[in-house]
């Protein structure tokens, strides 16, 4: 009987032992909706025993291998960077590739966050037209084909058709982004050199060449004049890309909308002993809309959301234990624009009355629900430069908008009439609410009153085309994280607001190629600086919000950067795993384990032992 009983009991741990080792997840659901999860990296787990109580310890693998991404933004058009500009886009596109330098996740409003990549070192002189950069010499596409100098030179001549052979596409990132007006090519100084001779100086040139518009292209993947686009079933001929963490393993749309992206590890990337990418598999789902992609956070169907929640989501969010909401500076931006052809938005001193009266902190906090922050200046916060000039207006500071304005005749019994324009048809967030608040702001003031318009998309710019819009609300989102991206926007020529780089602007305009032509950071600094405190005086435009770099995760994510570049590490996230010995999941799969081998030889031996008994012996 005691042998028996030793038996059963070795049968019991070592089924459960069984059934726990090949698990990769499981996730049980008590009966009040509280999920216990235990993800184990197969081929990992290691079982204990110890003593004669059968007792178990479990130590588990560090990281997941899989981590799943939920978004409703899928790639706009396809991974190339010759035409894909987008930032969820991009996201991909730089998980699939690499430049020649990076930025240093997660830190905002410095100068010098750009880090070797593909390039160890680079110097930069001839006045700022010539840019030199060493590569590694231990980098290749697929474990064999090198990549050198002649890779860099092939890239930027196909994207930016340098030789005249290339593409330049009119909706890629490189023809809205300039770089033909900054780039006059690029020559190969060895195999393991480049050059880039640049057309004018070029001060944010790291910040362009770090941007995925800038990343490696492989020459195998990319004819030099055609695209790469979506080929169902090949992800190998999907991607122009190559050289990144990943490699593109999965890609299915239907109807032209994206479903599923799985990336895998890349086996032969640059830094992989640097410990990148940390996690083996990313499954990117696209979900059809926010109130979907909310419920699979929620439900833990996957682990991370990004793109697509709305203000009220991410404020519930907030208050969920299980839930953790990080938040880093947006790089899209919103400002009032005057039409200065129209009186009186000729007028500064109207212009500045106007901005005096708007409270940011209540339309970010009424309208966001406090996923947007108040911005006081057209170099967003999170941007080297920032200098909050704006804040000299105060808020909903209604006494010094009164004086300015009651020398002009305006007051109580005459009231200043400001006609708001806002976009209807949902290409800025919220757009309403915002015109909602901004008309209270300013009808609180007693001397101006309000009266508000809309038009969709294509009527609003026709309006803007026209100038027949007197105030207007609009935005930017940039896709270069550097000053130059966003200081141009008071006297931008597109705008036509009466007040451009040749009258009015003239000034501004000088600040402003002063400091993306600087050789120095206190240059820049100081064209910057006096830049940004003349376009508060101009008041041409008035800065108004900035929205948030939000990621929505569960609580053992790790590696999340929100940053004002608007990307999604994907090589930097990994979920940590449980290591307690007694995780309620385990101690339940493990009797369950044990059940399903121990009851059939129990069975056994009770047959058996009733049979000794009928037979005698």
């Amino acid at each position: 009987m005691r042998l028996e009983k030793r038996y059963v009991l070795f049968v019991v741990m070592f089924a459960g032992i069984l059934g726990m080792i090949p698990i990769t997840s499981v996730q049980l659901q008590s009966l009040e909706g509280m999920k216990f999860q235990c993800a184990v990296r197969e081929g990992t787990l290691k079982a204990v025993m110890q003593e004669a109580t059968g007792s178990v310890s479990v130590l588990a693998a560090e990281h997941a291998d899989v981590i799943t991404v939920g978004t409703t933004y899928g790639v706009e058009n396809c991974l190339d960077p010759a035409l894909e500009h987008s930032y969820s886009g991009w996201d991909i596109m730089t998980s699939l590739s690499s430049g020649l330098v990076d930025i240093e996740p997660g830190l905002d409003n410095v100068s010098d966050y750009i880090v070797p990549a593909l390039a160890t070192s680079w110097t930069c002189g001839g006045g700022g037209l010539i840019w030199d950069f060493q590569l590694r010499t231990d980098v290749t596409y697929d474990g064999v084909r090198p990549f050198n100098a002649s890779c860099v030179k092939y890239t930027f001549d196909r994207n930016c058709n340098l030789t005249g052979n290339g593409l330049a596409e009119l909706d890629g990132p490189q023809v809205s982004m300039g770089y033909s007006d900054i780039i006059k090519n690029v020559t190969t100084l060895g195999t393991y050199a480049v050059r880039f001779n640049l057309k004018i100086p070029f001060a944010p040139f790291l910040q362009l060449i770090s941007c995925a518009a800038s990343y490696m292209v492989d020459p195998i993947r990319a004819p030099m004049n055609s695209l790469v686009l979506y080929t169902e079933g090949n992800p190998n001929a999907s991607s122009a890309c190559g050289l990144g963490p990943y490699q593109l393993e999965m890609w299915t749309r239907f109807g032209g909308t994206d479903q599923e992206i799985w990336l895998h590890k890349n086996p032969n990337y640059w830094n992989i002993t640097g410990g990148f990418p940390v996690t083996e598999r990313i499954i990117i789902k696209v979900f059809s809309d926010d109130v979907v992609l909310d419920s699979a956070i929620n439900l833990g169907q996957i682990d991370v959301a990004y793109r697509g929640l709305v203000p009220p989501e991410v404020a519930t969010f907030k208050t969920n234990p299980n839930i953790n909401v990080w938040e880093g500076h947006g790089a899209q931006i919103q400002y009032i624009c005057f039409q200065q052809r129209i009186a009186p938005f000729d007028n500064a001193n109207v212009r500045k009355a106007i901005a005096a009266c708007l409270n940011r902190t209540n339309l970010c906090v009424t309208a966001f629900l406090a996923t947007a922050e108040p911005l006081y200046s057209f170099i967003p916060n999170g941007v080297a430069y920032h200098k909050d000039a704006f804040a000299i207006y105060g808020s909903a500071n209604y006494t010094y908008a009164q004086s300015l304005l009651t020398p002009l005749g305006y007051n109580s019994t005459n009231e200043l009439t400001v006609d708001i324009w806002y976009e209807s048809s949902g290409h800025y967030p919220l757009s309403y609410e915002q015109a909602l608040i901004c008309e209270s702001d300013l009808e609180a003031s007693g001397v101006i009153r309000v009266n508000l318009h809309a038009a969709d998309w294509g009527s609003y710019r026709e309006l803007r085309d026209n100038a027949s819009m007197p105030v207007f609300l609009y935005g930017r989102t940039g896709y270069l994280a550097d000053a130059d991206e966003y200081a141009s926007l008071p006297f931008a020529n597109w705008l036509n607001m009466g007040f451009n780089s040749t009258y009015g602007g003239v000034t501004q305009y000088n600040y402003w190629v002063g400091g993306r032509n600087a050789t120095t950071y206190i240059d820049r600094y100081a064209n910057y600086s006096a830049l940004q405190d003349l376009q508060a005086y101009d008041c041409s435009m008035v800065p108004l919000w900035q929205s948030h770099n939000t990621v929505v995760a569960g609580l053992d994510v790790n590696g999340v950067s929100p940053d004002i570049t608007e990307r999604l590490y994907f090589w930097r996230l990994y979920v940590e795993l449980s290591v307690f010995p007694f995780d309620i999941s385990l101690i339940l799969w493990f009797f369950i384990s044990a059940a399903v081998v121990v009851t059939p030889v129990f069975l056994l031996i009770r047959v058996k032992r009733f049979g000794s008994r009928e037979t005698g012996l």
